[in-house]
């Protein structure tokens, strides 16, 4: 995993290691190194020309030294210098000229570069851009012509919130130093940064927060003498009159998520929908549930006790509606049963702002709210901390689901930032939640809300590579995923 680190958090870091003892120097060559070799790896065709564009700041700087490294390599480059850039950079360009580097004033860019890059302002940002420097952004943000990369993080975003200070560059790749930067995986800053490529320059970091990556998790094994009664039983609470669909998919994920979770799949359904679906879900046995007269699963203390008695994981909540018997059907399971609860829409609805009785029960909560249902749970801003104060609150984990979703049990927090905007569509929460079922069937809560966030988004990725982005469905997903080890 990539540590995820505040603007203050990386300057006290780069402190302690200059305190020790390394030259500063020596951090800006690491950082001049990594810029170049970027370029070059990923927009080093004969023939390109690149513009660096440097401000007065520490990224002004790592830019003028990249630029001279470009130049030493043989590269067309000329460096742009914004603002009083050439008088608190002076050094560095007089390194860079000596390397036969052209230093203009930003003014005179004529736009015929191929290579764009930003090294204008860096972490360190707290007003908003305006006048000239503002103007130069957006005009080389309308260059469409060419590869843009961002030193550190995109000028004018906010290095912890990701708020667009006035405006920000608008970067093919970001070259992140040492860590994520907070503010680039939320706000403006997902779309601000494109890819995020993080490079050590030298500078340890250490955060309670960070991103998911390949590898960072070992492939669940079962035993050679495993079978299905052994491996895992998730059960799925869902489903009212009117909808029928969330479960259905929220148990087609849980199959779909097999190599590493649930041995068995039940769905739990009111009985309004026995004969419709006795057909229709192949994958899954089935378990109906008494309900009224508008098909809404009532309490049945007696049905709720033999699904807790068999269930390793149990999810509830998809397509429930107002269900009037759902928050003492919550309450009940929470209370009696000591096995994995996964929280999910309707069910969230339920709890209102009412939510610190969970803390009190026997299960292992895992709440899965997107942005606006933690807003109606908590009446608070969906923000990392924010998603702590839920996660401690309840005495479980919270996943917070947005382009960047916020995973965390209040202690550890994990940002998952795999996934496509071709997921914004109903039913894929659903599938996530099947997902995170069968998984904590074999892992712990954390961890299998971890591991589902980090499949599903990479499954969507795979399957919008097929289909055009807006047609994407949540069964393409599921489909088009082949869930890998994780």
């Amino acid at each position: 995993m990539r540590y995820v680190l505040t603007a203050e958090q990386i300057r006290e870091a780069e402190r302690r290691i200059i305190d020790g003892g390394v030259d500063e120097t020596f951090l800006r060559f690491n950082a001049a190194l990594a810029i170049a070799d970027g370029i070059v790896e990923r927009a080093g065709e004969v023939g390109a020309k690149t513009a660096v564009f440097c401000g007065a700041g520490g990224n002004g700087c790592d830019g003028i030294l990249a630029a001279a490294r470009l130049k030493r390599l043989g590269k067309e480059v000329a460096v742009y210098a914004v603002g009083k850039c050439a008088e608190a950079n002076a050094a560095a360009f007089k390194y860079a000229k000596s390397a036969g580097v052209p230093v203009r004033d930003a003014s005179e860019y004529d736009g015929d570069a191929t290579v764009i890059v930003d090294a204008i302002f860096g972490i360190g940002l707290n007003r908003a851009v305006a006048g000239d420097i503002a103007a130069l952004i957006d005009r080389l943000n309308a260059q469409q012509n060419a590869f843009k990369l961002a030193v550190d993080i995109p000028s004018g975003l906010n290095a912890d919130t990701g708020e667009q200070m006035g405006t920000a560059f608008k970067a093919h790749v970001t070259l992140s130093f040492s860590c994520y930067k907070l503010g680039m995986l939320f706000g403006a800053g997902r779309d601000a940064c494109g890819r995020i490529l993080v490079e050590d320059v030298g500078i340890p970091v250490k955060s309670d927060i960070a991103v998911c990556e390949d590898g960072d998790f070992k492939p669940y094994k079962r035993k050679a003498s495993a079978h299905k009664g052994v491996s895992g039983r998730a059960y799925i609470i869902g489903g009212c009159g009117a909808m029928i669909g969330a479960p259905v998919l929220a148990g087609a994920a849980a199959h779909a998520a097999h190599l590493n979770g649930a041995g068995t799949v039940t769905l739990c359904l009111p009985s309004v929908h026995r004969v419709s679906l006795t057909s229709r879900a192949v994958l899954s046995m089935m378990k109906f549930l008494c309900d009224d007269k508008d098909g809404f699963i009532k309490f049945d203390r007696a049905a709720l006790d033999e699904i807790i008695e068999k269930a390793d994981a149990v999810d509830i909540g998809m397509g429930m509606g107002g269900a009037p018997d759902l928050k003492r059907i919550l309450a009940y399971i929470n209370a009696n049963y000591d096995g994995v609860l996964v929280i999910d829409a309707d069910a969230l609805n339920a709890i209102g702002g009412d939510y610190e009785f969970l803390k009190d029960g026997k299960a292992k909560r895992i709440l899965t709210p997107h942005v606006g249902e933690f807003r109606r749970l908590t009446g608070r801003d969906a923000t990392v901390e924010n998603a702590k104060k839920l996660a401690t609150a309840v005495g479980g984990v919270v996943v917070l689901k947005s382009a960047t979703t916020i995973v965390t049990d209040g202690v550890t927090t994990r940002l998952n930032v795999t996934g496509t905007p071709a997921m914004a569509k109903g039913g894929t929460g659903d599938v996530l939640g099947g997902c995170i079922t069968a998984l904590a069937c074999a892992y712990s809560p954390l961890d299998a809300a971890t591991i589902a966030c980090y499949r599903n988004g990479l499954g969507a990725e795979r399957a919008v590579s097929s289909y055009a982005e807006m047609m994407l469905t949540p069964y393409d997903i599921l489909h088009l995923a082949n869930y890998p080890e994780v």
